[in-house]
């Protein structure tokens, strides 16, 4: 079977490799640029190319809807046919399986237990877990269904949702003692979740079970939401003090990782 025939670019009418990867170099330019629209000029200097072939790509890219003029006609931008299609890539994204090579990675750094939670009927529930091959294991008490006031993963749901999630709990479940480490009262509490949206992360500290600490990190979505929490968690004897700001740093950064991965972009999150 004879190779099929590509046409020169130079050919009219031809639409090449070379051609669709100028115009995918368009498109990256108008989305990541720092101006809200582009001119044939600008366009045609950072893309080096002559502004006749800009300009012919530009006319496909306007065909197709997907770029078009600005509405003070001093350059094209996007189309909200992108967001469209941006947004349907989004809305079928599977956060777990997007997050789980990044918290197997997490797992092997800190040689320590790696969970990943949703929020459910008031309780943080493990939907993914890498153990720890440590001789030291964890408490399983709360290995399943995990309180929100006193775990990691349950306190960093907890924070970026709506402040009527909060209080409904204070009123059907309340705040128990687990351990002298609990946080009982609600004034403590939102002082806690305060101090969890500055730093991006949660501690726990023997709070839910003694002697048992965890850092715990949001995973969002490109819309600020947050979808699920996920900790490191081990014996004091081995998270220690001196581990916890190193521990703390790789939590925030694979935080930062999964959250740009489902589209997150900003720097405040949206209860």
């Amino acid at each position: 079977m004879r190779n099929a025939h590509i046409p020169p670019d130079s050919a009219e009418g031809a639409y090449t490799v070379k051609s669709l990867v100028k115009a995918l170099n368009i498109l990256e330019v108008l989305a990541e640029g720092e101006e809200s629209a582009y001119t044939l000029t600008q366009l045609a200097r950072r893309l080096h190319l002559h502004i006749s072939t800009v300009h012919r790509l530009l006319v496909n890219l306007v065909r197709h809807g997907l770029v078009e003029e600005a509405p003070d006609s001093r350059g094209y931008q996007l189309s909200f046919k992108v967001l469209r299609m941006g947004l349907r890539v989004l809305d079928r994204l599977d956060f777990r399986r997007v997050a789980q090579p990044f918290l197997r990675d997490l797992n092997q750094q800190t040689q320590e237990t790696v969970r990943l939670a949703i929020l459910q009927d008031a309780r943080a529930i493990c939907i993914e877990k890498f153990g720890s091959a440590q001789p030291v294991g964890l408490d399983e008490r709360f290995s399943g269904a995990m309180p929100l006031h006193c775990t990691g993963v349950g306190k960093t749901l907890l924070a970026y949702q709506r402040g009527d999630l909060l209080n409904q709990v204070a009123r059907t479940l309340g705040f128990p003692r687990f351990t002298p480490n609990t946080i009982t009262s609600l004034a403590s509490l939102r002082k806690e979740l305060e101090r969890i949206r500055e730093q991006g992360y949660a501690l726990d500290q023997g709070e839910a079970v003694e002697d048992l600490r965890c850092v715990a990190g949001p995973v969002f979505d490109h819309t600020g939401r947050v979808l699920a929490a996920f900790s490191v968690a081990g014996p004091a004897t081995r998270i220690t003090p001196l581990r916890l700001p190193e521990i703390s740093r790789l939590v925030h950064a694979t935080s930062q990782q999964i959250s740009f991965r489902l589209g997150y972009r900003g720097t405040g999150v949206r209860g």
